[in-house]
């Protein structure tokens, strides 16, 4: 094993903490006095709650195709994972850790957006149900590697199932580096024939 792989490829530069977003928005909006007030609030930010959702939505599936290419492309051969912060941690702090924290804060998340768009906004809107399956996957996928705290080399890397049958035609890394490159993480989302 002398050549090793990232953990991070440069797609965690582009997480967007939507637990402390959402939190200081629903807190000023809890401030405001009249629900005329509110409702100027909710429909100035709804636009960016939702294209935050989208961002974060696409960083997972990042995240998971990068493991994927990783991992498939390493199976003769596995490398050394560089870079994966998860390793340092103290058992007392894998212990507290909750690793789906995140995941299921933005999945809970989903309905109080339906709700509050129409209360606040008047618009129905609903969660597309492919964000859904992802955080699905993605979550399981975190389960299925304890949330990373003992991978150490891409032969441990769990892949789920519904992963499993990507089309070998697609060229994962290329999608991963532009998606880096523009820092537009929403590239990902468009990549056709994905088994998701």
């Amino acid at each position: 094993m002398e050549e090793k792989v990232k953990f991070d490829p440069g797609i965690g530069n582009l997480f967007i903490d939507f637990n402390d977003y959402i939190n200081n928005l629903y807190s000023s909006l809890m401030m405001l006095r009249t629900i005329h007030q509110k409702r100027i609030k909710f429909k100035l930010n709804s636009q960016k709650i939702y294209k935050y959702m989208e961002n974060n939505i696409a960083f997972y599936l990042g995240c998971l195709l990068w493991a994927y290419y990783i991992k498939e492309n390493n199976i003769k051969s596995p490398k050394e994972i560089e870079g994966n912060v998860f390793l340092n941690m103290t058992d007392e702090q894998k212990e507290k850790y909750d690793y789906l924290l995140q995941v299921n804060f933005l999945e809970n998340y989903f309905d109080s957006f339906e709700r509050d768009t129409l209360y606040y906004a008047g618009k129905k809107i609903n969660i597309p149900e492919r964000w859904k399956n992802i955080l699905k996957i993605y979550s399981d996928f975190l389960s299925l590697n304890n949330g990373f705290t003992d991978t150490k080399t891409t032969e441990n890397i769990v892949i789920p199932d519904s992963l499993k049958n990507i089309d070998s035609n697609i060229d994962i890394n290329s999608y991963i580096q532009k998606a880096i490159e523009q820092k537009n993480l929403e590239i990902l989302m468009n990549i056709d024939n994905l088994p998701l």
